[in-house]
């Protein structure tokens, strides 16, 4: 509960649903009216404490840019961004701020006097189970076809009747469509906020407040349907904490499999008795052409020096561990000469509103944004070290392999080399 505490005594109260779309001021005279008219304990609002803090202008302008680079986060905070921009835009389209219907239910609830409950899930919490639930397919068609949206391409200006939005039969067909792109996604996305929502409107019910709790129209059906069986409910604990990936996953096969070929080689050239001078020039190719293509890559991006440098200097051993990446050690580094903060995703959202200007001068301009430059930092520099890692095998090998007979050769000696492990593993055995 925020602002105005509300005492009850233990008892039986009331829900009162509003379904409103988020960029309807139809919505937001809704809102209004039936607050002013219900005149309940609590509104209830489809907000987190961060967006809430954020909604009042109290959020401090300063992002965890530690978090921001681990792991798949750079990615999760790509969608949630390209997410907030299509917002924006739709926004800006009907001429009214996103989520002025959340703003309309607080101040109209605190204008009364009546209390605010902030009923919704943490967003970080929802964007990294939504991500993890999510296939790296999925992850895919969705990060491209919202940049691809938003530099205008495959999109269409259609009309948009903005009654549909809060219409039962259409907003169910488009949570529909939703689940046949990502079921998993949308079990994130929808079902868990859903029952997350439903758990603290039936907490308060129970205390016997009257409460109009004011939710995305999406949300309404599948709230309804716990309010009436709340013995159905999954668990509190389910619905919140972090999500683990899919124990199966591509990217992390394909960069196991790097590592051990990585090794393997090195291992069956040693067993095989290649010169120590081979493999110490094999080595310093894989050091130096992994260095350049990520510094080169990190340099384009628009990374200082030091940045660049030491991405560089670690791609060879990130390129073979599937847990590390240059692009992790550049961006901290990065992070001496630029500060990142909030306010950056509006930045950026302003800049990609410019309709007239071309998109190499849109990106120019994105680079100017140190938020938009440390990921763009990070990810050059994961490219480039991937793209030295695939063309490694395919151009260095064979022309250091031309000294010792070519890359027959080193398939001869690696072959030697397993000769030899399995002779030494079945003596020790024997």
């Amino acid at each position: 509960m925020t602002d105005r505490q509300v005492s009850r005594e233990a008892g039986e109260g009331s829900i009162r649903l509003v379904g409103t779309a988020h960029i309807s001021a139809d919505s937001v005279a809704e809102v209004e009216e039936t607050i002013e008219r219900e005149r309940p304990d609590v509104v209830a609002v489809e907000l987190d404490e961060g967006r809430y803090r954020q909604m009042k202008g109290e959020l401090p302008d300063d992002l965890d840019a530690g978090d921001l680079l681990r792991g798949n986060t750079v990615f999760q905070f790509l969608a949630y961004w390209m997410l907030s921009y299509v917002q924006t835009r739709l926004g800006e389209r009907f001429d009214i701020e996103p989520g002025a219907d959340m703003h309309a239910a607080v101040e109209t609830a605190e204008e009364i006097g009546l209390g605010v409950a902030l009923v919704d899930r943490e967003i970080q919490t929802t964007i990294q189970r939504f991500w993890a639930r999510m296939t790296l397919i999925e992850k895919f068609k969705l990060v491209g076809g919202l940049f691809m949206g938003m530099f205008g391409y495959g999109s269409e200006e259609e009309e948009i009747d903005m009654e549909e939005l809060t219409d039962a039969d259409v907003v169910t067909a488009m949570m529909a469509e939703f689940r046949r792109f990502s079921p998993g996604g949308a079990e994130a996305l929808i079902d868990e906020r859903d029952a997350y929502i439903a758990h603290k409107l039936l907490s308060l019910r129970e205390q016997g407040f009257d409460v109009v709790a004011v939710v995305g129209a999406g949300h309404r059906q599948g709230i309804e349907r716990h309010l009436e069986d709340p013995a159905g409910l999954p668990p509190m604990e389910s619905l919140v904490g972090t999500q683990s990936g899919r124990r199966f996953s591509i990217y992390k096969v394909v960069g196991y499999l790097i590592a051990l070929a990585f090794l393997g080689f090195f291992f069956l050239l040693a067993m095989a008795g290649a010169q120590n001078d081979f493999l110490l020039r094999v080595f310093a190719a894989w050091f130096l052409f992994n260095g350049v293509f990520a510094f080169t890559m990190a340099k384009l991006a628009g990374a200082h020096w030091p940045s660049a440098t030491v991405g560089g200097a670690i791609a060879w051993m990130t390129s073979v561990n599937p847990l590390l990446a240059p692009g992790w050690f550049a961006g901290y580094v990065e992070l001496r000469y630029q500060a990142v903060n909030v306010a950056d995703i509006g930045t950026l959202n302003e800049i990609l509103s410019d309709d007239e200007s071309a998109i190499l001068d849109l990106f120019r301009r994105m680079l100017e944004v140190p938020l938009f430059r440390l990921i763009a930092v990070v990810a050059a520099t994961n490219i480039g070290s991937v793209i030295a890692t695939v063309l490694f095998p395919l151009v260095v090998l064979p022309w250091l392999a031309s000294d010792i007979g070519g890359v027959g050769a080193v398939g001869d000696l690696m072959i030697e080399g397993a000769r030899n492990s399995a002779e030494l593993i079945w003596g020790v055995l024997a």
